[in-house]
């Protein structure tokens, strides 16, 4: 069984004040058992100015977690939290680690050297779930490639869970990720349950009524690339529905909905396009096979509204049967910028129907990693982005 017990701090002028708030929050020994592991979301100024590392050395339990435009915790929610998520257990118990720098040209042998630390802790298990927290270097490499060395190791068979950092810079120039007080720009970190673990996840994207019903197929890709769709390059099929070049650039903020019909998986993906190439190629965040369709969908601030409702509330249920212990939720920052000047609302809807009800855990995600029932209901491990997704442990 694992258990959940949150804090929070604003306080970012006096270090110590900041400890300090954290730690009385969490006294709590009566409900603080063998093994125990922090979840640490935050703005940057909080890394800036020290919180981190002196709180990190205060702390009896190694901690992972990332840098956020926003937390909702404990019936707060704001751009200016810092939020410690204490999981602890009697018998499940967890491997924290962080790899070495990751660099474009040097993805796969840190992220694998990490695996294979993060695992040897207890040899002769294999992990219950994967606590998955990826370097925000999008504008270097794409998620999926961030992602795909872990996949690969894991399988299916482990599920991953997780979200890349983010922050408040329009270029995302502050994000880290963080680990024992450690914070750093270019690190994956990760943690491995060990144990029997019951988790349910689940994922909110975009309503149906805005997802366009007009698709086209996948007729040439590579990897991350696809190439044509209807056997026209990529680019060519944007024009066709009313996209210019000089229009492009914004694509990241458009969501589309993927059926990988061919590899038995969720037809529901929501991913964006992070470029397009000289050919007129797209770049995604999700390796897309030929013969999968893509729809182009809308997200407005009303969905996201109306999607957050319709998870925290699916939360809230389960708690009431018994059926949940506390929950993890990251939801893409993308959400946040389309809610607008309102920049709090899906945030407040998280804390004003959970607070009191369970303990949680929300920030705001650079890309988000969750598994997804493929046609046969078996979970498999998928990047996703315009996505609220939700791990209840139970």
């Amino acid at each position: 069984m694992i258990t959940m017990l949150t804090a929070y701090t604003k306080e970012l002028d006096d270090i110590e004040v900041a400890c300090n708030e954290i730690l009385d929050q969490l006294n709590a020994p009566h409900a603080i058992r063998k093994n125990s592991v922090g979840l640490i979301t935050c703005d940057s100024e909080f890394v800036d100015a020290g919180v981190i590392e002196a709180l990190c050395k205060r702390l009896d339990f190694d901690t992972i977690g990332i840098t956020t435009r926003g937390t909702a915790v404990n019936g707060q929610s704001g751009f200016d939290l810092l939020s410690v998520a204490l999981l602890t257990s009697d018998d499940v118990r967890f491997s924290t680690v962080m790899s070495d720098t990751i660099t474009p040209d040097s993805i796969d042998a840190p992220i694998e050297a990490a695996y294979r630390k993060g695992v040897s802790k207890y040899e002769n298990e294999k992990p219950a779930l994967i606590l998955a927290y990826p370097p925000m270097m999008l504008m270097k490499v794409g998620v999926g490639q961030l992602v795909a060395p872990l996949k690969r190791l894991s399988g299916d068979d482990i599920p991953v869970f997780g979200t890349l950092s983010n922050d408040q810079t329009p270029h995302f120039s502050t994000c880290k990720t963080i680990c024992n007080g450690a914070a750093l720009p270019d690190a994956f970190g990760m943690v491995f349950f060990f144990g029997e673990v019951h988790l349910q996840f689940f994922t909110q994207s975009i309503s149906l009524q805005n997802i366009q019903k007009q698709h086209a197929v996948v007729t040439d890709a590579e990897g991350f690339v696809v190439k044509t769709l209807n056997d026209m390059p990529f680019s060519r099929y944007l024009q066709r529905l009313g996209f210019v070049s000089r229009n492009f650039e914004t694509l990241y903020m458009l969501p589309f909905i993927i059926n990988l019909k061919n590899s038995n998986a969720s037809p529901t993906l929501s991913c964006g396009v992070y470029s397009i190439t000289e050919e007129g190629y797209a770049v995604f965040g999700v390796e897309i096979p030929i013969g999968a369709t893509i729809a182009l969908g809308k997200l407005d601030a009303n969905d996201v509204l109306k999607t957050t409702q319709d998870a925290v509330t699916r939360i809230a249920d389960l708690r009431a049967q018994g059926k949940a212990s506390c929950a993890l939720m990251y939801s893409c920052i993308t959400r946040g910028i389309i809610v607008g000047v309102n920049y709090l609302a899906e945030l407040d809807i998280v804390s004003n129907t959970l607070n009191g009800v369970i303990p949680f855990q929300c920030c705001y995600s650079g890309s988000e990693i969750c598994p997804v029932p493929n046609a046969s209901g078996k979970l498999a491990n998928h990047v996703h982005t315009f996505t609220f997704i939700t791990c209840v442990l139970t």
